[in-house]
């Protein structure tokens, strides 16, 4: 009798107890110089398209690079041919640091990065399988190229999972803002090409929210474009006027030019995409 009661209120308890999420799928770590890398899973997004995240962890004081590596350095190539039933896939940057190197500024990630890529399946009833050949370079004072490979089985509709790791990355993806004001995100308010000249300028006005800050912005151009680390000068009406100096451009070129803004920054990063009538450099 008393087994009986015993089983009873066990199935009892296991009916009312919240189903606990499993740790998600993680690939074995594929060794690089002085790096390694793997892919981990998040649980599916509602939309169907499978969550994953390239993860790279570098020896102390390594770095590696984002997809605009600032003055010098070689940004990550991924290369997915080897996939199975996908469709499609978007590489979200988490927001970048910006570090000194031999030559200027680079752009990148000290120690660790979680690249996450969302993947569209062509069928999204049917398993994924991911497969990564990944060229990328790490960095200490010298730069080094590296390689890595990583597949990864993918299930459909797995919800109950967690994934802690990619999710915090995930997290320090830049919000899409439009241009203009916005009250409780970093905002780009206004994005002015400067005069033209030996050394011309684009002039940003940016404003954080209260108990917000603007750490850094990284501009980016079609093709040759490069841009200087911003100077940044706070105004008494709360903004923060940018001046990012035009470094290098592609021969000839002038605006209209699609650019991104990202803000690096409190609370969040953001980015911004718009058109910049930059006028023809002077000799």
């Amino acid at each position: 009798m008393k087994s009986a009661l015993l089983s009873l209120a066990l199935a009892a308890l296991a009916f009312s107890a919240p189903a606990q999420a499993q740790e998600a799928a993680v690939s074995s770590w594929s060794h690089g110089t002085h790096s390694s890398i793997r892919l981990i899973a998040g649980a599916t997004a509602p939309s169907g398209k499978q969550r994953i995240g390239v993860e790279i962890t570098m020896a102390p004081g390594y770095k590696t690079y984002w997809r605009n590596p600032g003055d010098s350095g070689v940004p990550p190539s991924f290369d997915w041919s080897g996939s199975t039933n996908v469709g499609g896939l978007d590489v979200r940057w988490p927001a970048p640091e910006r570090f000194e190197d031999g030559t200027g500024f680079s752009i990148g990630y000290v120690g660790e990065v979680v690249v996450p890529v969302s993947v569209q399946p062509v069928d999204p009833s049917k398993p994924v399988m991911v497969v990564l050949k990944l060229d990328y370079a790490v960095c200490e004072k010298m730069c080094i190229p590296a390689k890595g490979e990583a597949q990864l089985w993918l299930e459909p509709g797995v919800t109950a999972v967690t994934s802690p790791r990619l999710e915090s990355f995930e997290a320090r993806v830049p919000i899409p803002v439009k241009l203009g004001p916005h009250k409780e995100k970093i905002s780009v308010i206004e994005v002015l090409p400067g005069e033209a000249g030996p050394e011309p300028k684009v002039k940003l006005v940016l404003q954080a929210p209260p108990d917000g800050a603007i750490e850094d912005v990284f501009v980016e151009g079609p093709g040759a474009w490069s841009f200087s680390k911003p100077i940044l000068k706070p105004q008494t009406d709360g903004t923060v006027l940018a001046h990012v100096r035009i470094t290098d451009r592609p021969k000839g070129a002038a605006g209209p030019v699609p650019f991104i803004v990202t803000v690096r920054g409190k609370p969040a990063a953001v980015e911004t995409r718009l058109e910049l009538d930059i006028p023809i450099a002077k000799p």
